[in-house]
């Protein structure tokens, strides 16, 4: 085995120990944080949160083709219920968008 090779696998390792302890301090504080009220409304909050600030980039990015698919998805969603129809559709409805009206 090359200093290379060995390089990279500590890397690797060094990386999954890292993410690994990231994820189990997280459950391990989280049930200690919990008791707290203010602290409990605001983890409830955090992932809707977080999922609007990695898609929204992608919708300004898209432009009006990305505002128009993010209105089909919440209209689709009020009416049907149906998460796998809605992204289907408007995912649809983006590659069209990309390839004939823009």
């Amino acid at each position: 085995m090359n200093d290379f090779t060995f390089s990279a696998l500590t890397l690797i390792f060094l990386v999954a120990v890292g993410t690994y302890s990231l994820r189990v301090s997280g459950i391990l504080l989280s049930s200690r944080l919990s008791k707290n009220r203010n602290i409990e409304l605001f983890l409830d909050y955090l992932p809707s949160t977080l999922l609007l600030a990695l898609v929204f980039p992608s919708i300004v990015k898209e432009g009006v083709g990305g505002v128009l698919a993010s209105l089909m998805i919440v209209f689709i969603m009020y009416k049907t219920k149906n998460v796998f129809l809605s992204m289907f559709l408007s995912i649809v409805f983006i590659a069209l968008f990309r390839n004939y009206l823009s």
